[in-house]
Formats: structure tokens, sequence, C-alpha cells
């Protein structure tokens, strides 16, 4: 199988997987329900706290989400050894990373679309001039995530306390593309000159370059130990 046929397979054969179970779409959809409508609740009455805060609620929503699903990635091989089918197969451990990546990037940023209508009728955001960009903030912070999340999935996946250990690797790892998408994100919503923000739109892509490729590079040894 050549490179990019793995990568193509990798990626149907994990998509598929989900279409039929829905069980990680669910609790994924289910958690950010919840977040939401907290988040909600609290801001119901203070419009200033929302427009000031909205960014920040956003991506908290989106990235323990995230964090649900990428827990996944690789802990769906376990079952019937397909883990260890992987580990042995002759095709190269970077088609798999990029496979799994951009199956998570799929499913996650899939995920995020259906509940951006939530975010716009619970906090009565005005969102529809500036989707576009939106859009390219949400893509460039599910792919930072993902790029990491992916990494660590295949680094706790034979870890018994791997629920717990995938957050505590991820996340404080992850802040600079937080920090990036949060702050794009508020100066976009906030109405900001595209110059204002546009630093945080590079430094998030920039980030996403420097994941992939180190965990590109060190996703044999994690694979093969």
């Amino acid at each position: 199988m050549s490179f990019f046929s793995a990568i193509r397979w990798i990626i149907w054969k994990d998509l598929l997987s989900e279409l039929r179970s829905r069980e990680n779409f669910s609790s994924m959809l289910f958690f950010a329900l919840a977040v939401i409508l907290i988040f909600s609740f609290s801001f119901s009455t203070d419009q200033e706290a929302v427009r000031e805060l909205i960014a920040g609620v956003i991506w908290v929503a989106f990235g323990f989400t995230a964090i649900i699903g990428l827990g996944k990635s690789f802990a769906v091989e376990l079952q019937n050894d397909c883990l260890e089918a992987l580990q042995i197969n002759p095709i190269p451990k970077g088609a798999i990373y990029l496979g799994k990546l951009l199956a998570n990037v799929i499913f996650i940023f899939s995920v995020e679309l259906l509940l951006l209508p939530l975010f716009v009728i619970f906090f009565n955001l005005d969102i529809l001039e500036k989707l576009p960009v939106l859009l390219v903030i949400m893509i460039g912070g599910t792919l930072g995530l993902s790029a990491l999340g992916t990494l660590f999935s295949a680094l706790t996946v034979q870890i018994r306390a791997r629920e717990v250990m995938l957050p505590i690797l991820l996340l404080p790892m992850a802040v600079p593309v937080f920090i990036g998408a949060v702050e794009a994100t508020r100066g976009l919503l906030g109405g900001a000159p595209f110059a204002f923000y546009r630093p945080w739109i590079d430094l998030l892509l920039v980030f996403d370059v420097i994941f992939i490729v180190v965990s590109f590079w060190v996703i044999d040894f994690v694979l093969d130990a």
C-alpha cells in the first residue's frame, strides 16, 4: 500500500467506524451542549460580559469537546488487536499519523459546525459577514489541537489512565493554539480591523505547522514503543 493510499484508508476506516457507532459523536455533542447552556445562563443578563468572554467560551467548548474525540482516536484500535496490526503493518507510521490526524480534523470540525448555530442562538451573535474568517480560525485551532491530540492519543493509548493522561499532556502543550484562537476570535467578533488580529492567526498557523512536523517525526518512536 502506498503512502497516500494508506492515509486515505485510515481516514475512511475511522470515519466509517464513527458513522456506524455514533458513540463518540453523541458524547461530544452532549458535552458541548451542556457547556453552552451553562455559560448562556450565566451571562443571560449581562451582554457586556458576553462580548468580552464569548471567544473564550467558544474555545472552551471546542477544546474540551475535541479532547473527548481525540481520546478515542487510538483507543478504538485496541479492539481485536487492531493496534498491534497497525504496528506490524509495513505501511509508514507517518501515514498512520496523518490519516488519523485528518480523520480527527474532519470529525471535530464537523461537530464544531453543528455547535456554531447554537452559539448564535444562545449568545445572540451576528457572525454572518464574519463567517469565512471565523471558519479559517476554527480550522486552524482544530488542526493544532488534533496534531497534538493525535500524537498524545497514540502515546497514552496503552496506559490504564489514558482518559486522565491525555488532557494532562495536551492542555499545557496546546496553550499557544488556544491563545492564538481565542485572541483571533475575540478580535473578529469584536469588530476589530483584520490587521489587528491577523498576527494571532499567523501565530496559530505557525504552531500548527510546527506541531504537525514534530509529531510526524516522532510518531515512529511512539508507535514502536
